[in-house]
């Protein structure tokens, strides 16, 4: 775990707890003030080379080390001419520590809040509240909130925009939207999930001088550099069968579309060959409507145990278009004990929601579930409605041992052994109908022997999808992200380290 870590630092994503303990091992070293002057001194530089004109900028400090940071800046801002105007919440009384200090030494006009008003052509600075907020915001600040919201006036934020949760992304009552955010030292966990994730703009991250730069996290932005020495590109020896025999369970003959959008996501990722397992019913469908992938035809569980304990399988999916009923129960739990790597999706979860228990019993380290919300709470009935989805996926984890992929507008990819992985890189256009469905057939087409293991295979696989989304634009179905696997493979291997 320490060395998945170790090398993906500019990965790294903090809760406000994590932050604060860092924090507090570094003022052991250097003076706690030191690096709020660096702090503001950077906000300056952004806001310097940002906006080149000398426009009226207004700076909103807090009663914390946020409006500490925001007295700094608006001291550099003054000495070199810029027209500020101070907002500051509380009565200069109610300033401590540093941020009185940073106070004391701007040394220039400060005005009351709640006198604020909103100029046009004027840039605000949010140095309200940074990462500590816990109570909602209300009242008249809630006001000013909508005011700076309502209006075009540029916001830049410091750490976070004021009234975003730093640990869920969740609005505390309601919060400042900027267009930039500079955050110091790594993004914050409310940066890229939930509503924090629009709410922060474009975030700069700003190195403050921090002299140990080792951290304790839970979690890391998903990104290439996690996981592309692992992928399975084709080599040039490689035939058919040494890229991976992958084995998908067919779908009803109403939802073979699934099963099929699945196989072509595996054939064009990282596998030689797709076999689908179809029936009486479907076999006709698969053949006309994909005549690229093997298909078998089986028809009863006993015949499916004879083909399981036969055929050479690397990895195998079952879900997309099932059918969530008892006969998909027993063929899963018989898929989970007879194969090594297998990914469970859409209705192989929900047949279990009666009979949970023994769906945890059958998943181990080689295992990948991939839940959304819905799907997830019907085999997690215990698991509280109300927690953020990073700790939905950390409680479920604790209990099944195994890996999952926790799909939504921020996808949480979490190991069996704690690792949690964020999938910032999206676009809202993969909520559409059919989407998963080939989310799981590049997770599946990953995973094996001499392959990637289900946790990367999932990181690898939802970065891929939502590169897709991104580069398509407006639009799309599912069919267009199996369409644009190729594309998204070359921007790959082109991807370099930044």
């Amino acid at each position: 775990m320490h060395s998945f870590h170790n090398v993906c630092k500019k990965n790294e994503i903090v809760s406000s707890k994590e932050m604060k303990d860092f924090e507090k091992h570094q003022f052991l070293k250097k003076s706690s003030y030191s690096f709020m002057q660096n702090a503001g001194r950077k906000v300056f530089y952004f806001i310097r080379d940002k906006y080149k004109q000398k426009q009226p900028i207004i700076v909103l400090c807090g009663p914390g080390n946020n409006g500490g940071d925001g007295f700094v800046i608006a001291k550099q801002l003054q000495d070199y001419n810029y027209p500020v105007e101070v907002y500051i919440l509380e009565s200069k009384k109610n300033y401590k520590g540093d941020a009185l200090t940073a106070l004391e030494e701007y040394n220039y006009g400060l005005k009351k809040i709640s006198s604020f008003k909103l100029k046009k052509n004027v840039i605000v600075i949010d140095a309200l509240f940074g990462i500590g907020l816990k109570r909602n915001v209300r009242g008249r600040l809630s006001k000013i909130f909508n005011q700076i919201n309502k209006s075009n006036n540029p916001v830049v934020s410091v750490d976070i925009p004021s009234g975003v949760c730093s640990n869920t992304g969740e609005i505390l009552g309601n919060a400042i939207k900027a267009d930039f955010t500079v955050t110091f030292h790594r993004k914050k966990v409310g940066h890229i999930l939930g509503p924090g994730k629009e709410y922060s703009g474009d975030i700069k991250v700003a190195d403050i001088g921090f002299i140990q730069k080792k951290m304790k996290t839970q979690a890391l932005e998903n990104s290439p550099r996690l996981w592309l020495k692992y992928f399975p590109w084709k080599k040039k020896t490689d035939h058919k069968y040494s890229r991976g025999r992958t084995v998908i369970y067919g779908g009803q003959k109403e939802f073979t579309g699934a099963t099929i959008l699945s196989a072509q996501a595996a054939l064009r990722t990282g596998t030689g060959s797709a076999k689908i397992i179809c029936s009486r019913d479907t076999l006709q469908i698969y053949s006309l409507k994909f005549p690229s992938v093997l298909k078998t035809e089986i028809n009863d569980i006993y015949q499916l145990e004879k083909f399981l304990k036969t055929e050479k399988i690397t990895s195998i999916l079952i879900g997309p278009g099932s059918g969530s009923n008892e006969k998909v129960k027993k063929i899963t739990k018989l898929i989970l004990r007879k194969v090594k790597y297998v990914v469970l999706d859409a209705d192989a979860l929900t047949c279990f929601r009666d009979d949970y228990k023994s769906l945890y019993s059958l998943l181990d380290k080689n295992k990948i579930i991939t839940p959304h919300l819905g799907e997830f709470h019907k085999i997690f009935p215990k698991i509280k409605k109300n927690f953020s989805n990073i700790d939905k996926a950390m409680s479920a984890v604790k209990i099944i041992k195994s890996n999952m992929v926790l799909k939504g507008p921020n996808t949480i990819i979490i190991s069996y052994n704690n690792k949690i992985v964020i999938n910032n890189h999206a676009s809202p256009e993969l909520a559409v109908i059919g989407s998963g469905d080939v989310l799981s057939g590049l997770i599946v087409s990953l995973i094996g022997e001499k392959k990637m293991n289900p946790f990367l295979a999932g990181c690898a696989a939802s970065w891929l999808h939502g590169d897709i989304a991104k580069n398509y634009g407006k639009g799309l179905i599912a069919e267009d992200i199996v369409r644009g696997i190729p594309s998204a493979l070359k921007r790959l291997k082109k991807w370099k380290k930044y």
